[in-house]
């Protein structure tokens, strides 16, 4: 039963920010624990988050808690994250790899933050999911 209403909470529960798709060439650059750097494709971003595609074990990313963005023009510092969702990505199923997509929130972002993050996204933006 409890279920069925965290279903039903998930479904008509609206965000608090707008989230838009991404231009094709906007990364997230990940560094997971000591393997180095990792640049993985962004799926789509908000002012409270984003969702990226990669490859490898969960365990890896959450190591790192942080990401920097980027673009062939623009750049992000460096962003502290919470993981809220992980799943593997259906279509992976077919590949000898495996891909999951990672759903992340911000953490505590200043307003200077705020500001970059906002006119990053309307860079990279293509439009309203």
């Amino acid at each position: 039963m409890a279920d069925i209403l965290n279903y039903c909470r998930m479904l008509f529960k609206h965000r608090e920010h707008e989230r838009y798709n991404v231009q094709s060439g906007t990364f997230v650059i990940v560094a997971p624990g000591t393997d180095g750097e990792r640049k993985v494709q962004i799926i789509d971003i908000s002012m409270g988050g984003a969702a990226f595609i990669y490859n490898g074990r969960p365990e890896e990313l959450e190591k790192s808690g942080i990401i920097s963005m980027l673009t062939e023009k623009e750049s992000l510092k460096k962003l502290e994250f919470e993981t809220v969702s992980d799943v593997p990505v259906i279509e992976s199923d077919k590949t000898s790899e495996e891909f999951r997509r990672r759903g992340v929130k911000f953490k505590w972002l200043g307003i200077v933050d705020k500001s970059e993050l906002n006119e990053f996204i309307e860079e990279i933006s293509t439009f309203q999911k």
